[in-house]
């Protein structure tokens, strides 16, 4: 039972989905392997990169690479040519994720995505697991002129389903969703299974903070 609760009562829980529903730690850091390897730049620069991870894809190139003498196309053509849609076997759901999501909605609680990554990709690797059913709004990059750590992400999710900003709980592993939901002044839960240490996302100042998926299921399921 969380030791704090919503004033008005949560209605949605907006979910990020890289690090927070999915682990794509793996795909992630081999495609960056590859990216490293075809600029001929040092896998040093994978620190960078991690440090990134929660953005959209080109905040994340651009503070990672910033810094060299290299333009935006020569980068991304080398990290295209990873071929993510190839290696998505190597992402999976967290342990305990798929059930948590079809016990929260089989109580009637709504939810919604608000990630980085863009649309298609979102909705090919939700697509094996029937997962786009359980989300609406969907909200990617494709939906808002800026991304994360910018609310305008939630701004767009209070406006299309009606809500006030403390009927929704952002879940998120990144201090940049909990950035987001702050400043779109949204509570928030930081989930430790992603890539950020607990210390960085109590930062950003959460209402709770789940070490796994069990304990965020011990606060979630508290509200239905």
């Amino acid at each position: 039972m969380p030791s704090w609760r919503l004033e008005v009562g949560l209605k949605l829980i907006a979910w990020d989905f890289d690090g927070t529903l999915m682990d794509t730690r793996l795909l992630i850091e081999t495609g960056m392997t590859h990216t490293l390897k075809e600029l001929g730049l040092p896998q040093s620069l994978m620190t960078e990169w991690v440090k990134a991870v929660g953005l959209p894809l080109e905040a994340g190139i651009q503070n990672t690479f910033g810094h060299l003498d290299l333009d935006y196309a020569t980068i991304l053509t080398a990290y295209r040519s990873f071929g993510h849609v190839e290696h998505e076997h190597l992402i999976q759901p967290f342990a305990g994720i798929p059930e948590l999501l079809a016990e929260l909605q089989a109580g009637g609680m709504r939810m919604a995505i608000a990630t980085s990554k863009r649309r298609i990709p979102l909705l090919r690797q939700m697509a094996p697991y029937g997962w786009e059913a359980y989300f609406d709004p969907i909200i990617t990059p494709d939906e808002v002129t800026h991304g994360k750590p910018h609310p305008e992400t939630l701004d767009l999710m209070q406006t299309l389903t009606g809500l006030g900003p403390e009927e929704i709980l952002m879940v998120g592993d990144t201090p940049f969703d909990l950035d987001m939901a702050r400043d779109a002044g949204v509570p928030s839960v930081g989930v430790g299974h992603g890539f950020y240490s607990q210390e960085a996302l109590a930062a950003c100042g959460p209402r709770a903070y789940a070490p796994d998926t069990a304990a965020l299921r011990d606060i979630l399921l508290a509200y239905l």
